[in-house]
């Protein structure tokens, strides 16, 4: 996770959005002190909108979106969210950072057997600690693993990448049963040092190239270490993981983890590892899937967040002697500082030093799919970097220009000249999904509630505005009709809020009785929503 909030950063930010100071999050940072398918036929919906709203003061989950998007709340009443990552038939694995859960989406709802796994020895008491990324092995369904990064609770306590094997519905977009045996544990990596309870990293993601790449932090120990080849902290790592035998085991010797390509001769298997290194804490950072490329956040200690560019292995992002493309805090506390201008320049330095606290998220380049369906953005976002910031919920992007990263010009209806999206607060990781959605998990609401997190996801809105009757627009909510209708499959079910408000949405057959419930205490802002029926029951059967 990014940095730990001492508790007077956290009373000036919240005295300054009007938070609550009891925040925890795997995205702070801290300034220190100097150191189914439905049948055919008519859909009968009920929309229950609960009054009073929003309390006074506090923002809703609902992101404001440009024109021609929207955003839709998939699941509500989660605990503390953190990484997402996708299986290639669309549905959604996610981890929870506190209870060591990792969950199924299937369309819009639980797989049936949740949680898929409860990943043993999560030490989450620390509030940078806990389940923090998940990836899914490239060669899936033959290849049915899932990887975890995790701060591991017994003695050693360090920080953990382990294999587990899934079985069950390993095909099949609509498949609702996957589950992980604790006891298929394979370990990967488990010396991680994890010294402190700060700066772990936390994202798994795996490249086109099929290798695995790890992000670990600088442990906030010493200045030096992100600078130190021979260690494992502060950098990114690129790990072959495909010789591992099947089934549990390991920790294999670090050399046979050793990829072909890696940039770093020695002195020892951990340099040999390493891709990039000079970071400080790279809690998220994504992989371009057309080029392979790495894009990683790295949170900011006093003066800039940073997005750093890897076209390639072997780049020093010059963390602890330079943050941002300024010279960093006690640079010359380490022994023999390389010389500043060796490193490689971030390409956003974003500028913090007027803001209680901020905590830098990359989201990924987009990338249009084949065959692009309609939730995928429109060909001009092909290439697009967006990235966001845990605290302060804005969606920005970059675009190359073939010489730099600049700023591209504003959406029609983006919410402000810079923003691309606002209100995406403690959202802790967003990924692309295979459809071209933007999904994204945010841990908290305003009050910080452990059970508030959710899952959401912003599509291209291809659905026609309707007219809809005005003494609805009187009362604060309008239920446009469901679509399609008749319907075969998949249902949306656009509604209008007048006002912020906690929205249940149930689906109900014609004799009124309960289908099924979409939306259960989502908080949700003014303006257009979308929610997604899968066709199923509460209970699953179709």
């Amino acid at each position: 996770m990014p940095a730990d909030l001492d508790r007077s950063s956290a009373l000036r930010y919240n005295r300054a959005v009007r938070r609550s100071p009891l925040a925890t999050s795997p995205a702070c940072k801290r300034a220190p002190a100097r150191r189914h398918a439905a049948a055919p036929g008519r859909i009968a919906a009920v929309l229950a909108f609960l009054l009073p709203g929003l309390a006074a003061g506090s923002r809703a989950a609902g992101a404001a979106v440009p024109d021609g998007f929207f955003d839709q709340t998939v699941l509500a009443g989660l605990d503390q969210p953190t990484g997402l990552a996708f299986l290639p038939d669309g549905r959604l694995l996610f981890v929870e950072q506190r209870t060591g859960r990792v969950r199924l989406v299937v369309g819009a709802r639980l797989g049936r057997v949740d949680p898929v796994l409860t990943v043993p020895n999560v030490s989450a008491a620390a509030q940078e600690e806990g389940l923090l990324g998940i990836a899914v092995d490239p060669g899936w369904p033959a290849r049915p693993y899932l990887y975890v990064h995790y701060n591991y609770a017994s003695t050693p306590r360090n920080i953990h990448i382990s294999r587990f094997t899934l079985s069950g519905d390993l095909t099949g977009p609509t498949g609702d049963s996957l589950v992980a045996d604790p006891a298929s544990k394979h370990e990967i990596l488990v010396d991680i040092p994890d010294s402190t309870v700060d700066h772990n990293g936390g994202t798994l993601r795996f490249g086109p190239d099929g290798m695995l790449y790890a992000s670990i932090g600088d442990d906030l120990v010493g200045y030096c270490a992100a600078q130190d080849t021979s260690a494992l902290r502060g950098r990114i790592l690129r790990l072959d993981v495909s010789g591992l035998p099947a089934g549990p085991g390991g920790p294999p010797a670090p050399g046979e983890l050793v990829p072909t390509g890696n940039p770093f001769p020695g002195p020892n298997d951990n340099a040999r590892l390493t891709w990039a290194l000079g970071l400080r804490n790279p809690f998220r950072f994504h992989v371009d899937p057309a080029t392979g490329d790495l894009f990683i956040g790295d949170v900011g200690e006093l003066t800039y967040e940073e997005i750093d560019w890897a076209p390639q292995g072997g780049l020093n992002y010059g963390w602890p002697f330079r943050e941002g493309s300024a010279p960093g805090p006690d640079w010359l506390v380490c022994a023999n500082p390389p010389n500043i201008p060796s490193y490689t320049d971030p390409i956003l330095a974003f500028d913090r030093r007027m803001l209680p606290v901020a905590a830098i998220l990359t989201a990924g380049r987009y990338r249009v799919p084949a065959g692009p369906g309609p939730a995928a953005f429109p060909a001009g976002y092909d290439g697009d970097l967006f990235y966001s910031d845990y605290y302060h919920g804005f969606l920005r992007r970059l675009r190359f220009d073939g010489s730099s990263w600049v700023v591209p010009p504003a959406a029609p209806g983006q919410p402000t000249s810079a923003d691309w999206a606002t209100d995406l607060l403690y959202v802790a990781d967003i990924l692309e999904a295979p459809d071209g959605a933007l999904w994204y998990a945010r841990q908290f609401n305003a009050s910080f509630d452990p059970a508030s997190g959710m899952l959401g996801r912003i599509a291209r809105d291809t659905l026609a505005p309707v007219a809809v009757p005005a003494q609805g627009a009187a009362r604060g909510v309008v239920l446009e009709p469901p679509r399609p209708n008749p319907a075969r499959g998949s249902v949306a079910v656009p509604f209008l809020l007048g006002a912020p408000a906690r929205v249940d949405l149930e689906i109900l057959d014609l004799s009124g009785r309960r289908v099924r419930r979409v939306l259960a205490g989502a908080e949700l802002g003014a303006g257009r929503h979308l929610a997604a029926w899968d066709g199923a029951d509460d209970q699953g059967r179709a």
